[in-house]
């Protein structure tokens, strides 16, 4: 072999050490770097849960208040009608769930009805990883390449590293 041809192999070998020395080192410095982000959704949904004819849990008597009360002597004719005094109690019920708790005070209180509207709030968190694209492709090529002929256009399969894209990016 000639003294050019080696110095143009010797040339060849030192571009593709340096390209692969430049390979290995930004391959090391962007390694494990993926962009990582969440989407966080909130949504607040609020049931209403209604209690018809609850049932007391416990009964207390508060205190007592004296009342006139009127009083009938004839039941089928008011003939006569008079009034008493009368301490009447008053009492405190309550009415417990799991979900409330409810207090009633007075003379024979009693609740009818009572609704409840409990939030609650529903996230959801989606974990989105973006990982850098891998730079190593094997492709179709077409060019020019150094043969022992010197260089003559060149049809094949190749293996390269990708330094930049066209076209749209995901």
């Amino acid at each position: 072999m000639t003294k050019k041809l080696w110095i143009v192999y010797g040339g060849v070998f030192v571009v593709l050490f340096l390209l692969f020395m430049n390979v290995a080192l930004m391959r090391h410095y962007f390694k494990g770097q993926t962009e990582e982000w969440k989407d966080t959704v909130r949504v607040t949904v609020v049931d209403t849960v209604t209690y018809d004819k609850p049932v007391a849990r416990d009964s207390l008597v508060v205190r007592y208040v004296r009342m006139m009360v009127p009083v009938v002597r004839d039941t089928l004719h008011s003939i006569y009608t008079d009034t008493i005094q009368v301490d009447m109690p008053i009492t405190q019920k309550r009415y417990e769930d799991s979900t409330y708790t409810a207090w009633v005070s007075g003379y024979e209180p009693s609740l009818d009805s009572i609704r409840v509207y409990t939030r609650k709030d529903v996230v959801t968190i989606n974990k989105i990883i973006k990982e850098p694209p891998n730079r190593f492709v094997v492709s179709f090529n077409v060019g020019y390449g150094l043969t022992q002929n010197g260089l003559q256009p060149y049809i094949g399969i190749g293996v390269g590293y990708k330094l930049f894209s066209f076209g749209k990016q995901k």
